[in-house]
């Protein structure tokens, strides 16, 4: 009997672990660095490419502001970065960064003008003046 029990246990390990990874989300988090540099370029005026003023990979940026759909935010990226049936709660704008994919990182930014979703593909992402994602003119 005992065997038996041990047997159904294992068996379900697998169910179980794949629950749990479904129901994982992602928290995202506060980039100090990412932040000063924005808000040095709000200061001065300026101008950078985002790639610039991160310090880790990424080769795609989705970005959403509060209020946005976990199933729009979740179904954009392709896995799940805020618990499903919620609204994304934060003060400031959401930048989910992608690396073949795959979610690098998740990060909580001050206000910036954008289109909401996943940025133009196969062009340079600039923040303008701190304030505005923008693509270059082709």
């Amino acid at each position: 009997m005992r065997r038996r029990t041990m047997l159904a246990a294992l068996l379900m390990l697998p169910v179980v672990a794949a629950c749990e990874k479904e129901s994982q989300t992602m928290t995202p988090q506060s980039d100090k660095d990412l932040d000063a540099k924005l808000a040095d370029l709000r200061n001065s005026g300026g101008s950078a490419p985002l790639r610039t003023l991160t310090s880790f990979e990424w080769d795609a940026v989705y970005c959403y502001y509060e209020g946005a759909t976990a199933d729009e935010i979740n179904g954009d990226v392709g896995t799940t970065v805020i618990k499903p049936g919620s609204r994304l709660m934060v003060t400031g704008a959401l930048a989910v960064f992608t690396k073949g994919g795959e979610v690098t990182k998740a990060v909580v930014i001050p206000e910036l003008v954008f289109t909401p979703g996943k940025q133009p593909a196969g062009t340079e992402v600039l923040v303008e003046k701190g304030l505005t994602l923008t693509t270059p003119a082709a």
